[in-house]
């Protein structure tokens, strides 16, 4: 029997980086949880145009390792037995044993496409390549199963650039664990937050949160795309790369980052937006870029990047409560003042977990009680690596806590899931946004690299 990669049927996405001209040189209550440069969960309370400011600032500092996980009362999480550091998964061998096909009963995942050169994942899962897609930002899902993709064109701040400006919808018809790629709204720049929900594809840009009809199955935009009237201040600060996510009660959370100093800058804020209505739940970020609402309860999460290259910064995991101030730009943390500033900062909310700076959390995402012990249920964060390290990108990788099953906050230290990032012969260059299908995988984006993965279980079957 011919290896997997060679026999008739399959599709291929080889993705050398030598095949990416472009790439390399540019290189009720709702609780919510954001990602900055720090991790911490928050409650929050009740029921496109183009702009060539600089994106989601390069600051990503050059260091590398695992933070501890605070617990929402400031105290450190107790530590769980160590797990056995990730190692090539198991199917790693070019023969594989004869299996069903997708539709047979018990087929599994992991028995489609081939191992993915250089990635390492715990054994017991397997990796595959799903698609090839410049500049691939943020992502999300459709209850069917598609993918959502947000490629802008704006070169990023860290150095990604190339992508096609749009979103897409990236879907697999004839389910052999390879995208299939429609093109669903072209000629947007600046793309970068995605959501869905109640009926509509929200997105952002620069200025605004746009919202356009969007039906189960749909590949490309119809008409009625409209703005949510966001005040100007939301395209103010310096950020584009704005954060986007809607929970399970139908709450849209946006975000927006700024470049502060302490005495003329509030910071940067998320926001609950609607249709001519915007109301700040929390502020004092610097760069909340990423946000995710869980999959079951009223719970959404942020990432927030830290000062660059500033000892003492914070970057930080939260759980979004109504009315809490992070502290930024004149506070790194609860108590814990910038040099230039007087304030005290014990009026400060804490992160509920937190990261080692230059780590640069990203996107966020919960597992859907569908993967083995100690997995199920954790939360998985993108972490984007250093932009000032040599070699580039230290401590890019994919990382996983076990959370507290009633906030879904982190409760225990970060451990490795995805290593093998970064400029050393693996495809992988720096993950960007990571969630998780219905169907029960796990999808992570690469915007340096352009391209989207999957991880399973080797015990995951594919639903009939």
């Amino acid at each position: 029997m011919l290896p997997r990669r060679f026999q008739r049927g399959t599709k291929y996405n080889v993705g050398l980086k030598a095949w990416r001209p472009g790439l390399r040189a540019s290189s009720g209550p709702v609780a919510c949880i954001a990602v900055a440069a720090c991790l911490s969960v928050v409650a929050c309370g009740s029921s496109g145009g183009s702009n060539p400011a600089t994106a989601d600032g390069p600051g990503e500092g050059d260091g590398a390792g695992n933070g501890g996980a605070p617990g929402s009362d400031g105290a450190a999480p107790p530590e769980f037995d160590a797990l056995s550091p990730p190692t090539p998964s198991d199917d790693a061998a070019d023969m594989d044993p004869p299996s069903p096909g997708v539709d047979a009963p018990g087929a599994t995942f992991c028995a489609l496409g081939t191992n993915v050169v250089g990635a390492v994942v715990p054994a017991g899962f397997c990796l595959r390549r799903f698609a090839t897609v410049p500049e691939a930002r943020t992502i999300a899902f459709a209850p069917n199963g598609d993918l959502v993709v947000g490629a802008p064109s704006m070169q990023t701040a860290g150095g990604s650039a190339g992508g096609p400006g749009a979103i897409l919808v990236l879907s697999d018809d004839d389910r052999n664990g390879i995208a299939e790629i429609t093109t669903f709204a072209p000629g947007i720049p600046d793309v970068h937050g995605i959501a869905l929900g109640g009926g509509y594809l929200y997105f952002t840009t620069t200025l605004s949160v746009f919202r356009t009809p969007f039906a189960n199955g749909q590949r490309r935009e119809g008409s009625g795309r409209e703005s949510l009237g966001v005040p100007a201040s939301f395209g103010r600060g310096g950020r584009w790369t704005h954060g986007l996510a809607r929970s399970v009660g139908g709450q849209l959370m946006a975000s927006r980052g700024e470049y502060g100093v302490c005495g003329s800058s509030a910071g940067g804020e998320i926001s609950r937006v609607g249709m001519g209505t915007f109301q700040t739940v929390a502020k004092g970020f610097r760069n909340p870029m990423y946000m995710r609402c869980h999959f079951k309860d009223e719970v959404c999460g942020a990432s927030e990047l830290g000062e660059d290259q500033t000892p003492g910064a914070r970057e930080k995991l939260v759980v979004l409560r109504p009315d809490t101030d992070y502290g930024y730009p004149c506070c790194y943390t609860m108590d814990r003042r910038a040099p230039s500033s007087n304030r005290t900062c014990a009026d400060v909310a804490r992160e509920d977990a937190e990261f080692t700076l230059a780590d640069t959390p990203f996107g966020l995402d919960w597992e859907h009680n569908l993967w083995p012990e100690p997995y199920r249920s954790a939360v998985f964060v993108a972490l984007h690596g250093s932009f000032y390290s040599s070699p580039a990108w230290a401590g890019a990788r994919i990382v996983f806590a076990r959370t507290n099953p009633q906030t879904h906050a982190p409760a225990e230290a970060w451990s490795n899931f995805v290593t093998g990032f970064g400029p050393g012969g693996s495809m992988l260059d720096r993950p960007s946004d990571v969630a998780f299908a219905p169907d029960g995988r796990m999808f992570f984006s690469d915007d340096q690299g352009g391209a989207l993965y999957w991880v399973a279980p080797t015990t995951l079957t594919i639903p009939n």
